[in-house]
Formats: structure tokens, sequence, C-alpha cells
């Protein structure tokens, strides 16, 4: 079985982020996928400090707090889903948070071969993902990750995601592609 690990991070749950999730998770074959849903909002993850230890030896970061478990959820997983509100044409603070901690992986290349997708919802929809996405692109290809695609939709209050019906449609596409992948 393969392993899929979404970050969720927003600051609600239950919120459209973990909507999102959930709906992907509805069209996953569940013979074929074991999934941790991880609240992002629930460790503590502090910013990096370029200290760049873990640029040397064993190439792990010194910081302790609650990467710590997340870099083992990281290493276990096959495909890395990021479900985060867009704040400001970006990701939520604790999501580039923990982007920023993977630091490590660009020595170590632990993630070589690993997958992930993202899950998008925005207050006027994928004209705000936009710069989000790229970052997020850049980055796995500089993670060595393979990016399989992205769903967002528009949404602001709470459940507004369920009124996209094409964020939903291609979220149930997100999960097939994912599935192909395996």
């Amino acid at each position: 079985m393969k392993k899929i690990t979404i970050f969720i991070g927003s600051p609600r749950k239950n919120g459209n982020s973990e909507i999102m999730a959930d709906e992907l998770l509805k069209y996953l074959n569940v013979e074929k996928f074991i999934h941790e849903k991880l609240y992002l909002y629930d460790f503590e993850i502090k910013a990096c400090t370029d200290c760049r230890i873990c640029k040397k030896g064993k190439m792990i970061c010194p910081l302790d707090d609650g990467m710590k478990d997340l870099y083992s959820k990281i290493d276990d997983s096959d495909i890395l889903i990021f479900a985060s509100p867009i704040y400001w044409f970006g990701p939520s603070a604790v999501t580039k948070l923990l982007l920023d901690r993977f630091r490590p992986y660009y020595g170590n290349k632990k993630l070589l071969g690993k997958k992930a997708a993202l899950l998008l919802p925005a207050g006027t929809g994928e004209k705000d993902c936009d710069l989000c996405i790229e970052m997020f692109k850049r980055s796995f290809d500089a993670l060595d990750i393979k990016y399989i695609d992205e769903v967002s939709a528009e949404a602001y209050d709470e459940g507004d995601v369920y009124n996209d019906k094409k964020a939903l449609e291609k979220t149930g596409l997100l999960a097939m592609k994912i599935s192909k992948e395996f």
C-alpha cells in the first residue's frame, strides 16, 4: 500500500481546505492507499533560522519543535498533499513554515521519487492561486518531487467549496491521476 499524507494548512478544522481533502479521499481506492491527515496548526513549527547545519553531516534540522514528528511522517509518505487556503496569493503562514523547513531534503535527497499535489481554496478562486502554485512547483522541482496537479476552488466562507462544482469534479480527477501514478 502507498501512503498519502495530507497537510491541512488551515486554522479552521472542517474548513474548505479539509473539505477538499476529504473529497479527494472519497475517490481514492482504499485497497491501494492509506492516508493520514495532519493539521499543521496542531504542531509547533518554528521558522528556519538559516543556521545551515542541515547542509552538513547527517543533513537534519537541529531545531527542536513539531517538525521532528512531521519529518518522520514525510519520510514515510509516497504522496504529499498540501491543502491550504490562499492568503495574499500564497499559502497560509504555517504551510509556508512547513515548506521552508524542507531545506534538509535539498541535500539529503530523501524526497526523490515522492509525488505531490495541491488543494487550494481561495476567496476569488483560481486567479488568486497562480503565484502559490508556481512557488510549490519550483520547490518540488528543486526537491526532486514529481508534481501531479492542483485543484483550486472559489471558497471563502466555511463550506463555500461545495458551491464550486468544477473544483469538486477536478478533485475526483486528481484522485484518478494519483491512482494512475501507482
